[in-house]
Protein backbone atom coordinates (compact mmCIF):
# COMPACT_ATOMS: atom_id res chain seq x y z
CA UNK A 1 0.00 0.00 0.00
CA UNK A 2 2.76 2.63 0.50
CA UNK A 3 4.54 1.65 -2.64
CA UNK A 4 0.69 2.54 -4.42
CA UNK A 5 0.78 5.75 -2.41
CA UNK A 6 4.01 6.81 -3.48
CA UNK A 7 3.38 6.19 -6.90
CA UNK A 8 -0.14 7.68 -7.20
CA UNK A 9 0.18 10.58 -5.27
CA UNK A 10 3.02 12.08 -7.03
CA UNK A 11 0.52 11.49 -9.98
CA UNK A 12 -2.38 13.31 -8.39
CA UNK A 13 -0.26 15.99 -7.46
CA UNK A 14 1.08 16.49 -11.25
CA UNK A 15 -2.96 16.28 -12.12
CA UNK A 16 -3.92 18.43 -9.80
CA UNK A 17 -0.71 21.26 -10.65
CA UNK A 18 -1.63 20.93 -14.26
CA UNK A 19 -5.61 21.39 -13.97
CA UNK A 20 -4.76 24.15 -12.05
CA UNK A 21 -2.44 25.76 -14.41
CA UNK A 22 -5.17 25.18 -17.13
CA UNK A 23 -7.37 27.10 -15.11
CA UNK A 24 -5.30 29.85 -14.96
CA UNK A 25 -4.06 30.05 -18.38
CA UNK A 26 -8.03 30.38 -19.00
CA UNK A 27 -8.01 33.19 -16.76
CA UNK A 28 -5.52 35.18 -18.40
CA UNK A 29 -6.41 34.30 -21.59
CA UNK A 30 -9.77 35.93 -20.60
CA UNK A 31 -8.37 39.11 -18.77
CA UNK A 32 -6.29 40.00 -22.33
CA UNK A 33 -9.03 39.45 -24.49
CA UNK A 34 -11.36 41.73 -21.86
CA UNK A 35 -8.57 44.57 -21.68
CA UNK A 36 -8.09 44.41 -25.01
CA UNK A 37 -11.71 44.82 -26.05
CA UNK A 38 -12.71 47.41 -23.91
CA UNK A 39 -9.26 49.51 -24.83
CA UNK A 40 -10.14 48.97 -28.43
CA UNK A 41 -13.61 50.24 -28.00
CA UNK A 42 -12.86 53.27 -25.65
CA UNK A 43 -10.20 54.14 -28.44
CA UNK A 44 -12.75 53.95 -31.28
CA UNK A 45 -15.42 56.25 -29.02
CA UNK A 46 -12.62 58.48 -28.57
CA UNK A 47 -12.52 58.82 -32.82
CA UNK A 48 -15.88 58.98 -33.50
CA UNK A 49 -16.75 61.97 -30.59
CA UNK A 50 -13.80 64.07 -32.91
CA UNK A 51 -15.75 67.28 -33.86
CA UNK A 52 -14.66 66.10 -37.44
CA UNK A 53 -16.83 62.84 -36.94
CA UNK A 54 -19.18 64.34 -35.21
CA UNK A 55 -19.67 67.27 -38.16
CA UNK A 56 -19.97 64.43 -40.72
CA UNK A 57 -22.69 62.95 -39.14
CA UNK A 58 -25.03 65.77 -38.96
CA UNK A 59 -24.41 66.58 -42.49
CA UNK A 60 -25.87 62.38 -43.58
CA UNK A 61 -27.63 60.48 -42.20
CA UNK A 62 -26.34 58.05 -39.66
CA UNK A 63 -26.73 55.14 -42.07
CA UNK A 64 -24.73 56.96 -44.47
CA UNK A 65 -21.90 57.69 -42.23
CA UNK A 66 -18.30 56.55 -43.77
CA UNK A 67 -16.71 53.66 -41.61
CA UNK A 68 -13.17 55.24 -42.28
CA UNK A 69 -13.23 56.06 -38.64
CA UNK A 70 -13.88 52.52 -37.76
CA UNK A 71 -11.43 50.25 -40.02
CA UNK A 72 -8.49 49.34 -37.75
CA UNK A 73 -5.18 47.69 -38.34
CA UNK A 74 -5.17 45.63 -35.17
CA UNK A 75 -7.56 42.51 -34.86
CA UNK A 76 -10.93 42.54 -34.01
CA UNK A 77 -14.27 43.64 -35.40
CA UNK A 78 -15.88 47.27 -34.74
CA UNK A 79 -19.55 48.71 -35.43
CA UNK A 80 -21.36 51.80 -34.27
CA UNK A 81 -25.03 50.90 -33.12
CA UNK A 82 -27.36 53.21 -32.31
CA UNK A 83 -29.36 53.22 -28.91
CA UNK A 84 -31.93 50.74 -30.00
CA UNK A 85 -29.47 48.34 -31.38
CA UNK A 86 -29.86 48.80 -34.88
CA UNK A 87 -26.48 48.79 -37.21
CA UNK A 88 -25.42 52.27 -38.21
CA UNK A 89 -21.37 51.41 -39.65
CA UNK A 90 -19.10 48.99 -39.57
CA UNK A 91 -15.63 48.54 -40.34
CA UNK A 92 -14.93 46.48 -43.50
CA UNK A 93 -13.95 43.42 -41.98
CA UNK A 94 -16.98 43.44 -39.63
CA UNK A 95 -19.92 43.41 -41.73
CA UNK A 96 -20.08 39.99 -42.75
CA UNK A 97 -18.90 38.46 -38.93
CA UNK A 98 -20.19 41.10 -36.10
CA UNK A 99 -24.29 40.74 -37.53
CA UNK A 100 -23.43 36.80 -36.30
CA UNK A 101 -22.06 37.39 -33.01
CA UNK A 102 -24.08 40.77 -32.23
CA UNK A 103 -26.28 40.46 -29.66
CA UNK A 104 -28.68 43.21 -28.44
CA UNK A 105 -28.89 43.80 -24.27
CA UNK A 106 -25.16 43.39 -23.85
CA UNK A 107 -23.92 44.75 -21.48
CA UNK A 108 -22.84 48.61 -20.71
CA UNK A 109 -18.74 48.88 -20.49
CA UNK A 110 -18.30 45.54 -19.75
CA UNK A 111 -16.74 42.69 -22.17
CA UNK A 112 -18.21 39.58 -22.59
CA UNK A 113 -17.62 36.40 -23.69
CA UNK A 114 -19.67 35.03 -26.48
CA UNK A 115 -19.81 31.71 -28.47
CA UNK A 116 -19.69 31.72 -32.17
CA UNK A 117 -21.69 30.08 -34.91
CA UNK A 118 -18.61 27.95 -35.63
CA UNK A 119 -18.23 27.35 -31.72
CA UNK A 120 -15.17 30.22 -31.95
CA UNK A 121 -14.58 32.05 -28.32
CA UNK A 122 -15.07 35.50 -28.62
CA UNK A 123 -14.57 38.86 -26.40
CA UNK A 124 -17.46 41.83 -27.24
CA UNK A 125 -17.77 44.86 -25.28
CA UNK A 126 -20.12 47.95 -26.25
CA UNK A 127 -18.87 51.77 -25.29
CA UNK A 128 -21.41 54.77 -25.44
CA UNK A 129 -20.49 58.10 -26.79
CA UNK A 130 -21.54 61.46 -27.11
CA UNK A 131 -24.07 61.08 -29.55
CA UNK A 132 -25.84 58.26 -27.78
CA UNK A 133 -24.63 55.81 -30.07
CA UNK A 134 -22.53 52.80 -28.72
CA UNK A 135 -19.30 51.53 -30.27
CA UNK A 136 -19.45 47.70 -30.53
CA UNK A 137 -16.09 46.03 -30.60
CA UNK A 138 -15.17 41.91 -30.81
CA UNK A 139 -12.32 39.88 -31.18
CA UNK A 140 -12.01 36.09 -31.55
CA UNK A 141 -9.84 34.59 -29.13
CA UNK A 142 -7.76 32.58 -32.37
CA UNK A 143 -7.16 35.99 -34.19
CA UNK A 144 -5.69 37.53 -30.68
CA UNK A 145 -4.24 34.71 -28.97
CA UNK A 146 -3.36 32.52 -31.84
CA UNK A 147 -1.34 29.38 -30.29
CA UNK A 148 -2.35 30.27 -27.13
CA UNK A 149 -6.12 29.06 -27.90
CA UNK A 150 -4.82 26.14 -29.61
CA UNK A 151 -2.45 24.95 -26.42
CA UNK A 152 -5.91 25.74 -24.11
CA UNK A 153 -7.62 23.41 -26.49
CA UNK A 154 -5.16 20.84 -26.26
CA UNK A 155 -3.90 21.25 -22.78
CA UNK A 156 -7.06 19.61 -21.22
CA UNK A 157 -6.98 16.70 -23.38
CA UNK A 158 -2.83 16.19 -22.74
CA UNK A 159 -4.18 16.39 -18.85
CA UNK A 160 -6.95 13.94 -19.15
CA UNK A 161 -4.88 11.79 -21.53
CA UNK A 162 -2.12 11.86 -19.12
CA UNK A 163 -4.12 11.18 -16.32
CA UNK A 164 -5.38 8.19 -17.54
CA UNK A 165 -1.97 6.79 -18.30
CA UNK A 166 -1.28 7.83 -14.69
CA UNK A 167 -3.95 5.43 -13.69
CA UNK A 168 -3.29 2.62 -16.06
CA UNK A 169 0.31 3.13 -15.01
CA UNK A 170 -0.93 2.53 -11.12
CA UNK A 171 -3.12 -0.18 -12.13
CA UNK A 172 -0.37 -1.70 -13.68
CA UNK A 173 2.10 -0.90 -10.40
CA UNK A 174 -0.84 -2.57 -7.94
CA UNK A 175 -1.52 -5.92 -10.70
CA UNK A 176 1.78 -6.67 -11.73
CA UNK A 177 3.58 -6.10 -8.64
CA UNK A 178 1.97 -5.47 -5.54
CA UNK A 179 -0.32 -8.03 -6.03
CA UNK A 180 2.34 -10.64 -6.52
CA UNK A 181 4.22 -8.95 -3.71
CA UNK A 182 1.15 -9.59 -1.25
CA UNK A 183 0.35 -12.58 -2.57
CA UNK A 184 3.77 -14.04 -1.86
CA UNK A 185 4.25 -12.61 1.74
CA UNK A 186 1.11 -13.86 2.79
CA UNK A 187 2.37 -17.69 1.13
CA UNK A 188 5.68 -16.97 2.76
CA UNK A 189 4.14 -15.93 6.40
CA UNK A 190 1.91 -18.92 6.50
CA UNK A 191 4.55 -22.05 4.73
CA UNK A 192 5.93 -24.31 6.83
CA UNK A 193 9.43 -24.28 6.20
CA UNK A 194 10.91 -27.65 5.38
CA UNK A 195 7.15 -28.94 5.03
CA UNK A 196 5.11 -26.93 2.27
CA UNK A 197 6.28 -25.38 -0.89
CA UNK A 198 5.11 -22.18 -2.25
CA UNK A 199 4.16 -21.77 -6.12
CA UNK A 200 6.87 -21.99 -7.86
CA UNK A 201 5.91 -19.01 -10.64
CA UNK A 202 3.49 -16.20 -10.55
CA UNK A 203 2.64 -15.66 -14.31
CA UNK A 204 1.14 -11.90 -13.53
CA UNK A 205 4.11 -10.72 -11.90
CA UNK A 206 6.92 -8.46 -13.25
CA UNK A 207 10.34 -10.41 -13.96
CA UNK A 208 12.19 -10.11 -11.28
CA UNK A 209 9.19 -11.27 -8.93
CA UNK A 210 8.84 -14.31 -11.17
CA UNK A 211 12.65 -14.62 -10.15
CA UNK A 212 12.38 -14.31 -6.77
CA UNK A 213 9.64 -16.91 -6.30
CA UNK A 214 11.71 -19.43 -8.56
CA UNK A 215 14.43 -18.87 -5.90
CA UNK A 216 12.66 -18.86 -3.07
CA UNK A 217 10.36 -22.20 -4.56
CA UNK A 218 13.97 -24.04 -4.70
CA UNK A 219 15.02 -22.79 -1.60
CA UNK A 220 11.92 -24.06 0.33
CA UNK A 221 13.06 -27.44 -1.89
CA UNK A 222 15.76 -27.81 -0.54
CA UNK A 223 14.77 -27.06 3.13
CA UNK A 224 12.03 -29.80 2.11
CA UNK A 225 14.53 -32.18 1.06
CA UNK A 226 16.59 -31.67 4.01
CA UNK A 227 14.29 -32.31 6.51
CA UNK A 228 13.04 -35.59 4.75
CA UNK A 229 16.76 -36.14 4.89
CA UNK A 230 16.69 -35.21 9.07
CA UNK A 231 13.53 -36.86 9.20
CA UNK A 232 15.06 -40.24 7.65
CA UNK A 233 18.63 -40.05 9.49
CA UNK A 234 16.61 -39.66 13.21
CA UNK A 235 14.12 -42.57 12.21
CA UNK A 236 17.19 -44.32 11.50
CA UNK A 237 18.87 -43.58 14.23
CA UNK A 238 16.33 -44.43 16.50
CA UNK A 239 15.68 -47.40 14.84
CA UNK A 240 19.56 -48.43 15.44
CA UNK A 241 19.14 -47.18 19.34
CA UNK A 242 16.21 -49.51 19.55
CA UNK A 243 17.82 -52.40 18.32
CA UNK A 244 20.86 -51.85 20.15
CA UNK A 245 18.65 -51.23 23.20
CA UNK A 246 17.29 -55.02 22.63
CA UNK A 247 20.59 -56.48 21.79
CA UNK A 248 21.63 -55.23 24.87
CA UNK A 249 18.43 -56.13 27.28
CA UNK A 250 18.95 -59.54 25.44
CA UNK A 251 22.86 -59.85 26.49
CA UNK A 252 21.73 -58.89 29.84
CA UNK A 253 19.20 -60.92 30.59
CA UNK A 254 21.41 -64.39 28.55
CA UNK A 255 24.33 -62.98 30.19
CA UNK A 256 24.80 -61.09 34.05
CA UNK A 257 20.74 -62.10 34.62
CA UNK A 258 21.66 -65.45 34.21
CA UNK A 259 24.95 -65.31 36.07
CA UNK A 260 23.13 -63.72 38.77
CA UNK A 261 20.36 -65.81 38.85
CA UNK A 262 22.69 -68.99 39.30
CA UNK A 263 24.44 -67.36 42.26
CA UNK A 264 21.04 -67.29 43.51
CA UNK A 265 20.42 -70.64 43.69
CA UNK A 266 23.83 -71.78 44.89
CA UNK A 267 22.85 -69.46 48.04
CA UNK A 268 19.80 -70.76 48.67
CA UNK A 269 21.24 -74.61 47.95
CA UNK A 270 23.60 -73.29 50.70
CA UNK A 271 21.57 -72.17 53.12
CA UNK A 272 20.53 -75.89 53.44
CA UNK A 273 23.61 -76.27 55.13
CA UNK A 274 24.65 -76.00 58.89
CA UNK A 275 26.42 -72.80 59.51
CA UNK A 276 26.76 -70.82 62.71
CA UNK A 277 24.65 -67.67 63.13
CA UNK A 278 27.34 -65.70 61.71
CA UNK A 279 27.89 -67.40 58.68
CA UNK A 280 23.98 -67.54 58.40
CA UNK A 281 23.77 -63.75 58.33
CA UNK A 282 26.09 -63.22 55.66
CA UNK A 283 24.73 -65.58 53.85
CA UNK A 284 21.27 -63.86 54.30
CA UNK A 285 22.71 -60.73 52.97
CA UNK A 286 24.14 -62.20 49.79
CA UNK A 287 20.75 -63.42 49.24
CA UNK A 288 19.20 -60.08 49.32
CA UNK A 289 22.27 -58.71 47.43
CA UNK A 290 21.59 -61.34 44.76
CA UNK A 291 17.97 -60.81 44.89
CA UNK A 292 17.78 -57.02 44.39
CA UNK A 293 20.42 -57.77 41.77
CA UNK A 294 18.00 -59.90 39.59
CA UNK A 295 15.30 -57.41 40.25
CA UNK A 296 17.18 -54.83 39.05
CA UNK A 297 18.48 -56.69 35.89
CA UNK A 298 15.18 -58.22 35.31
CA UNK A 299 13.67 -53.87 35.21
CA UNK A 300 16.63 -53.08 33.06
CA UNK A 301 15.56 -55.89 30.55
CA UNK A 302 12.17 -54.36 30.53
CA UNK A 303 13.17 -50.83 30.16
CA UNK A 304 15.55 -51.26 27.39
CA UNK A 305 12.99 -53.88 25.47
CA UNK A 306 9.32 -53.84 26.66
CA UNK A 307 7.73 -56.56 26.02
CA UNK A 308 4.36 -55.13 26.62
CA UNK A 309 4.41 -53.33 23.57
CA UNK A 310 3.27 -56.70 21.77
CA UNK A 311 0.33 -55.95 23.33
CA UNK A 312 -0.90 -52.59 22.08
CA UNK A 313 -0.49 -48.99 23.21
CA UNK A 314 -2.79 -49.11 25.88
CA UNK A 315 -1.36 -51.84 27.35
CA UNK A 316 1.73 -50.88 27.07
CA UNK A 317 1.24 -47.41 29.07
CA UNK A 318 -0.95 -49.21 31.11
CA UNK A 319 1.95 -51.56 32.31
CA UNK A 320 4.51 -48.44 31.86
CA UNK A 321 3.00 -46.20 34.39
CA UNK A 322 2.04 -48.99 37.20
CA UNK A 323 5.62 -50.09 37.02
CA UNK A 324 6.90 -46.48 36.99
CA UNK A 325 4.59 -45.53 40.13
CA UNK A 326 5.81 -48.51 42.15
CA UNK A 327 9.47 -47.72 41.19
CA UNK A 328 8.56 -43.79 41.86
CA UNK A 329 7.09 -43.93 44.66
CA UNK A 330 4.30 -41.59 42.95
CA UNK A 331 0.71 -41.15 41.66
CA UNK A 332 0.36 -42.04 38.24
CA UNK A 333 -3.55 -41.54 36.87
CA UNK A 334 -4.16 -43.07 32.66
CA UNK A 335 -7.28 -42.05 31.17
CA UNK A 336 -8.06 -43.22 28.19
CA UNK A 337 -11.66 -43.60 25.55
CA UNK A 338 -12.21 -45.67 22.92
CA UNK A 339 -8.43 -45.88 21.55
CA UNK A 340 -8.38 -47.85 18.24
CA UNK A 341 -5.38 -50.12 17.68
CA UNK A 342 -2.36 -48.36 16.26
CA UNK A 343 0.87 -49.21 14.20
CA UNK A 344 3.83 -50.17 15.89
CA UNK A 345 5.63 -46.60 14.92
CA UNK A 346 3.00 -44.97 16.96
CA UNK A 347 2.48 -47.26 19.96
CA UNK A 348 6.53 -46.91 20.09
CA UNK A 349 6.52 -43.37 20.06
CA UNK A 350 4.29 -42.27 22.53
CA UNK A 351 5.25 -44.91 24.91
CA UNK A 352 8.99 -43.52 24.94
CA UNK A 353 7.46 -39.89 25.13
CA UNK A 354 5.43 -41.40 28.45
CA UNK A 355 8.63 -43.04 29.65
CA UNK A 356 10.54 -39.76 29.25
CA UNK A 357 7.98 -37.06 30.54
CA UNK A 358 7.68 -39.31 33.42
CA UNK A 359 11.51 -39.57 34.18
CA UNK A 360 11.80 -36.21 33.68
CA UNK A 361 8.72 -34.85 35.68
CA UNK A 362 9.64 -36.98 38.90
CA UNK A 363 13.60 -36.41 38.55
CA UNK A 364 13.81 -32.75 37.48
CA UNK A 365 10.46 -31.18 38.62
CA UNK A 366 9.85 -33.36 41.74
CA UNK A 367 6.31 -34.09 40.66
CA UNK A 368 4.01 -36.52 43.36
CA UNK A 369 1.30 -37.18 40.75
CA UNK A 370 0.90 -37.22 37.04
CA UNK A 371 -1.73 -37.59 34.61
CA UNK A 372 -1.17 -39.45 30.96
CA UNK A 373 -4.33 -39.50 29.13
CA UNK A 374 -4.88 -40.60 25.68
CA UNK A 375 -7.96 -39.76 23.56
CA UNK A 376 -9.64 -39.57 20.15
CA UNK A 377 -10.44 -35.91 18.44
CA UNK A 378 -11.58 -35.26 15.50
CA UNK A 379 -9.34 -38.05 13.53
CA UNK A 380 -6.48 -37.78 15.96
CA UNK A 381 -5.23 -39.72 18.21
CA UNK A 382 -3.99 -37.08 21.32
CA UNK A 383 -1.45 -37.76 24.35
CA UNK A 384 -1.26 -35.70 27.31
CA UNK A 385 0.90 -35.80 30.06
CA UNK A 386 0.68 -33.53 32.87
CA UNK A 387 2.34 -33.28 36.37
CA UNK A 388 2.17 -31.26 39.31
CA UNK A 389 6.12 -30.96 39.30
CA UNK A 390 8.34 -27.86 39.38
CA UNK A 391 7.98 -26.75 35.24
CA UNK A 392 10.60 -25.33 33.75
CA UNK A 393 10.88 -22.28 31.57
CA UNK A 394 10.52 -23.55 28.27
CA UNK A 395 10.50 -20.52 25.15
CA UNK A 396 9.65 -23.14 22.58
CA UNK A 397 13.05 -23.42 20.94
CA UNK A 398 13.58 -27.50 21.39
CA UNK A 399 17.44 -26.78 19.92
CA UNK A 400 17.90 -24.61 22.77
CA UNK A 401 17.45 -27.09 25.15
CA UNK A 402 19.54 -29.45 23.02
CA UNK A 403 22.77 -27.36 22.90
CA UNK A 404 22.06 -26.62 26.30
CA UNK A 405 22.39 -30.97 27.20
CA UNK A 406 18.52 -31.09 27.82
CA UNK A 407 17.79 -34.09 25.17
CA UNK A 408 14.73 -35.30 26.73
CA UNK A 409 12.34 -32.63 25.18
CA UNK A 410 14.80 -32.68 22.12
CA UNK A 411 14.05 -37.20 21.57
CA UNK A 412 10.57 -36.36 22.37
CA UNK A 413 9.92 -33.54 19.30
CA UNK A 414 12.15 -35.98 16.98
CA UNK A 415 9.99 -39.46 17.90
CA UNK A 416 6.49 -36.60 17.09
CA UNK A 417 8.52 -35.93 13.84
CA UNK A 418 9.03 -39.49 12.86
CA UNK A 419 5.45 -40.22 12.89
CA UNK A 420 4.20 -37.12 11.48
CA UNK A 421 2.86 -35.71 14.54
CA UNK A 422 2.49 -32.29 16.52
CA UNK A 423 4.03 -31.75 19.73
CA UNK A 424 3.09 -28.54 22.54
CA UNK A 425 4.78 -27.93 25.74
CA UNK A 426 3.38 -25.49 28.25
CA UNK A 427 5.43 -25.49 31.28
CA UNK A 428 6.97 -22.34 33.33
CA UNK A 429 9.17 -22.33 36.69
CA UNK A 430 6.41 -21.03 38.72
CA UNK A 431 5.64 -23.90 39.82
CA UNK A 432 2.65 -24.87 37.80
CA UNK A 433 3.71 -27.88 36.38
CA UNK A 434 4.40 -28.99 32.73
CA UNK A 435 1.88 -30.17 30.32
CA UNK A 436 2.70 -32.02 26.94
CA UNK A 437 0.25 -32.76 24.07
CA UNK A 438 1.18 -34.84 21.17
CA UNK A 439 -1.44 -35.11 18.65
CA UNK A 440 -0.64 -37.67 15.28
CA UNK A 441 -3.22 -38.54 12.72
CA UNK A 442 -4.82 -41.60 13.08
CA UNK A 443 -3.43 -44.38 10.39
CA UNK A 444 -5.56 -47.34 11.66
CA UNK A 445 -3.89 -50.56 11.39
CA UNK A 446 -6.88 -52.73 11.65
CA UNK A 447 -10.39 -52.26 12.91
CA UNK A 448 -11.81 -49.96 16.15
CA UNK A 449 -11.52 -51.66 19.08
CA UNK A 450 -13.54 -49.91 21.93
CA UNK A 451 -12.92 -50.17 25.31
CA UNK A 452 -14.29 -48.89 28.24
CA UNK A 453 -12.56 -45.24 30.41
CA UNK A 454 -10.91 -47.23 33.15
CA UNK A 455 -8.46 -44.67 35.77
CA UNK A 456 -5.14 -46.51 36.80
CA UNK A 457 -6.00 -44.78 40.12
CA UNK A 458 -3.26 -45.17 42.76
CA UNK A 459 -0.75 -47.01 41.79
CA UNK A 460 2.00 -45.72 44.54
CA UNK A 461 4.24 -48.16 45.99
CA UNK A 462 2.00 -49.30 49.20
Amino acid sequence: MILTLLVLIPSIAILIVTGWGVVEHEKAMKNVTESYVLDLAQSVALRVDRPRFIHRAQMMSPRSIDSFVLDISMPGWVALVDEDGNLLAASSRARDVLPQIWQVGVPVGKATLLKGPMGDTYTIAAIPTSQGWYVIAAVAWSQLLGPMVRFSHLWPAAVGLLAIVGLCAVWAFWRWLIMPLLSLEAEVSSLKWGRDLPEPDDPLAVWELRRLRKVLYQLAETAKEREELTQRYVSDLVQVQEEERTKLAREIHDGPLQDVTALLQRILLLKQESWSEKAKKYIEIAEESATAAVRELRGLCDTLSPPWLDLGLLQALTELTERLARIYGIKIYLEANEIPDVNEDITLAFFRIVQEAINNAVKHGSAKSIWVRLACENGYLVLQIEDDGSGFDFEGDVEALRIKGHRGIANMAERMRMIKGQIDIKSSSSNSGTVITCKVLLPLSGEKSPRNAFDVGDVSKS
